[in-house]
């Protein structure tokens, strides 16, 4: 199944490279939820630094059937990573993970806790 994928490059020129490996992870997020309607894909410059290379982050939205899930939105000191790759790699397996959270969820696989 192929995924409507946007991919935006904010305050960098685009890489190909990049945005062919990015592509690759969007459609293997097919194989955790089969609903998945689109994967919106932002790769920014948090932070130009001269001596310490500078800082990107990268903020991923799944639109799946009946939810939005999202990561990379946290602004934490040390958030972004110096390495374009990584920091999609690092989204992506988090947007991974929250996908079959969803998905678990919705079938009803998580347990409860009873009351007391």
């Amino acid at each position: 199944m192929d995924i409507s994928t946007s991919i935006t490059f904010d305050g960098m020129p685009p890489s190909e490279a990049l945005r062919e490996m990015i592509l690759e992870r969007a459609r293997r997020l097919s194989r955790f939820a089969d609903d998945i309607i689109s994967c919106d894909v932002v790769v920014s410059v948090d932070e130009r630094r001269h001596r310490h290379g500078n800082r990107y982050s990268v903020r991923a939205r799944a639109t799946l059937r009946d939810d939005v899930v999202e990561v990379g939105h946290a602004h934490e000191p040390d958030a972004g990573n110096e390495d374009p790759y990584v920091a999609a790699n690092q989204a992506f397996d988090a947007l991974r993970r929250r996908i079959e959270d969803h998905v678990r969820r919705r079938r009803g696989s998580v347990k409860t806790h009873a009351d007391r």
